[in-house]
């Protein structure tokens, strides 16, 4: 049996819950950015925002980041060897100027929280990490960087500055407020009002599109 490690709860409405495993980690993997939170010994949190890169498999699911050696979460992961980290995708405000009946504006949004064991990686696992990392986001790049392009006393100058970490899977809660509650014309009149809006807001009515499921 897989451990669970509590270190922050989110409080989740049984209709805004989203447990679809594979469709989780698939958000994962398209929102590459995260803040991660470490309990601290001053009764606050330690927070860092980080890129991470996803490696799922059959067997175990973790996830790989890099913090500065000098940031002070380092030594709260020391401490716990614990953390979570909080993804957030597609949200917007919605108004309730277009309801066809009386209610109060919402917000909606989309929120991942992973908290799982850190563990150290030594210099080779932080280097693949690094290799990784930069492929990720170079991938879609018409003149691709590599790591290898650059001086191998550079690259093992910066390793000297940045601590890796790997983090299991353990815990994964995931709340996508999308409208769910709300009736087929009213879930309507909310897509065409945000898709009049910013990009924010175009973004976010694509995603609702994606999951529609309002009630009947």
């Amino acid at each position: 049996m897989i451990p669970k490690v509590y270190i922050c709860f989110m409080y989740i409405p049984t209709e805004f819950e989203f447990t679809d495993q594979k469709l989780i980690l698939e958000f994962l993997q398209q929102h590459p950015f995260g803040t991660l939170a470490v309990n601290g010994t001053e009764g606050f949190p330690v927070l860092v925002h980080i890129p991470f890169t996803c490696h799922f498999g059959p067997e175990k699911n973790y996830l790989e980041f890099h913090v500065a050696s000098e940031n002070e979460i380092v030594a709260a992961i020391q401490a716990l060897n614990q953390g979570t980290l909080i993804v957030q995708g597609a949200h917007g405000y919605i108004s309730s100027s277009v309801y066809t009946h009386t209610n109060v504006p919402t917000y909606n949004y989309q929120a991942v929280h992973v908290s799982g064991k850190l563990e150290t990686l030594d210099s080779s696992g932080l280097r693949n990490h690094l290799v990784q990392l930069v492929d990720t986001f170079e991938t879609k790049r018409e003149n691709k960087l590599h790591i290898n392009q650059w001086p191998v006393n550079l690259i093992e100058s910066y390793m000297k500055e940045i601590v890796g970490y790997r983090m299991e899977l353990n815990q994964v809660e995931a709340a996508f407020k999308l409208s769910q509650n709300r009736n087929e014309v009213d879930f309507q009149r909310i897509l065409d009002d945000l898709s009049t809006g910013n990009a924010e807001e175009k973004q976010l009515a694509e995603v609702m599109k994606q999951t529609k499921c309002p009630i009947k």
